[in-house]
């Protein structure tokens, strides 16, 4: 399928993602996706290696993904990056999203399983993760948790498409839901000529700032990558 540039921009995170097709476009049109993915299932990698015998421990592994977008590509990423360690099947996911649609979509499934990074064979167990998982709706600068909620949280291009009053909220939104120990993974575009509907642009510079507080435990350093990301430790 073809579509005009204002077709996929209206499939984007911003116009609540009206596609089925949404993440087979953005994988075609914005690469900056992928690589933004890859690096954050980097440094979840390098967490989970460091804290393995905590995560076999648990009986189950608690995920946030907000602001995930039709298909929630970040969440498809870490569940691919726990399954390298036998702790997928503790995967417990949770989405979060302004739109009902992207969560209605995303819990059934309609969507384009991106098998080019996503081990097919991966496919039904993800698939089964998404049809148990559980979805919110609402902004993110008042998450509906207790505190100490999750032992994941991903937020994969999420801040370049909030305000620039609401980051500092959010962000300290997603410390509080993070349970003590517990892995924060960031992705966010360099590029601002992308086919998404970017609304503000952050650098990795100031996304750091914002949690000056915590420990960065893994951030990509290459200046040519078109996406980078900074991985928190609380």
């Amino acid at each position: 399928m073809t579509f005009t540039q204002d077709q996929f921009v209206a499939s984007s995170i911003v116009k609540f993602g009206k596609l089925n097709e949404y993440i087979q476009e953005k994988l075609v049109s914005d690469f900056s996706a992928i690589k933004g993915n890859m690096l954050m299932a980097e440094g979840l990698r390098k967490y989970i290696q460091e804290n393995l015998e905590t995560l076999r421990a648990k009986q189950k592994i608690e995920i946030l993904d907000i602001g995930p977008a039709i298909g929630a590509l970040s969440t498809l990423f870490a569940l691919q990056t726990l399954n390298e360690f036998g702790l997928m099947e503790k995967a417990q996911i949770h989405l979060f999203d302004v739109s009902a649609k992207v969560i209605e979509q995303t819990l059934n499934c309609k969507f384009f399983f991106p098998d080019s990074i996503i081990n097919p064979k991966l496919k039904n167990p993800i698939h089964q993760k998404l049809r148990q998982a559980k979805g919110e709706v609402g902004s993110a600068e008042k998450l509906p948790w207790k505190d100490e909620k999750f032992d994941i949280v991903l937020a994969g291009f999420l801040f370049s498409h909030i305000h620039d009053s609401v980051k500092p909220l959010v962000s300290k939104e997603m410390e509080r839901v993070s349970k003590k120990g517990g892995f924060i993974g960031i992705a966010e575009n360099t590029n601002t000529k992308t086919a998404a509907a970017i609304s503000s642009k952050i650098s990795q510079t100031r996304l750091e700032k914002l949690f000056k507080n915590k420990k960065i435990a893994f951030k990509s350093r290459n200046q040519k990558d078109m996406a980078y990301t900074i991985c928190i430790e609380k």
